[in-house]
């Protein structure tokens, strides 16, 4: 798969003298090619497998978000079903206060569109502090896919993994569509092995990843099942943000694995 990353060519006065005036009236009729177009292999490098995410999370994944101990927000996503399609609602709210006054709120909303274990469209909005961004990715009937983001239009040659984090397909790959900033981001994904972190209930074992590239300072756990369950990240500010389980599915598997050794 080949991204490419657009930038429009700023037009350049083409008169300099009078005699020149009819030259730089067809000068500025030639459309302009892109400044620059870079090209990258985003292809898999491994295969995870991921399982029916109503399998995997029965009731739907909720976390709560931590700044420094302490509750700030959360993280839902819920699943539904168009016909064939699957539909992934995502949804992050964060309010900081200090002395009882909202000092900072952030707000992600997404709905994707999944069809054959693939990415269609997915469509949000990020409300960071009043700072709004529109995020508008799809694929087209020939398969390629566009994404408009902060740093420009980028077009692949097939779908990419979204930064939703459920599908734990993502880690494999070598590029994913930032859902915060709607860019295309080169990754590189390290596996830092099996940890065991806590839920809102109990321990659990799970795989540590993170993400270096354009996308760092990020690192996602999941358990042996595929289950996303856990997230650690680091803001531009330096602020540490953790994502801990209060539901995603795994509570249930447990208890069900519990059940059947009796």
């Amino acid at each position: 798969m080949f991204i490419t990353k657009k930038n429009n060519l700023k037009r350049r006065s083409c008169f300099w003298i009078p005699l020149l005036t009819l030259m730089g009236t067809m000068c500025l009729a030639i459309p302009r090619s892109p400044l620059s177009q870079t090209f990258f292999d985003v292809g898999p490098v491994a295969s995870h497998q991921s399982a029916d995410p109503f399998i995997l999370y029965p009731v739907g994944l909720e976390f709560d978000v931590l700044r420094k101990g302490k509750r700030v927000g959360s993280h839902k996503v819920s699943f539904g079903r168009d016909g064939d399609q699957l539909v992934v609602k995502s949804e992050m709210k964060l309010k900081v206060k200090v002395f009882f006054v909202t000092a900072y709120k952030f707000v992600f909303e997404a709905n994707g569109v999944w069809q054959g274990g693939a990415l269609v469209s997915i469509k949000g909005n990020v409300n960071d502090n009043g700072k709004k961004i529109e995020i508008d990715a799809y694929r087209n009937d020939d398969g390629k896919f566009f994404t408009t983001g902060k740093k420009g239009e980028f077009v692949a040659d097939s779908w990419v993994y979204p930064t939703t984090h459920w599908n734990i397909g993502s880690v494999d790959q070598s590029a994913v569509l930032n859902t915060l900033t709607g860019n295309l981001d080169k990754v590189l994904v390290r596996r830092h092995g099996i940890e065991t972190i806590e839920t809102l209930t109990r321990s659990i074992e799970a795989e540590k990843f993170e993400y270096t590239g354009d996308l760092r300072d990020t690192n996602v756990w999941y358990d042996r099942e595929g289950r996303w369950v856990k997230m650690v990240f680091t803001t531009k500010s330096g602020e540490t943000i953790e994502y801990v389980c209060r539901e995603c599915g795994v509570i249930k598997s447990l208890d069900q694995a519990s059940a059947s050794e009796l």
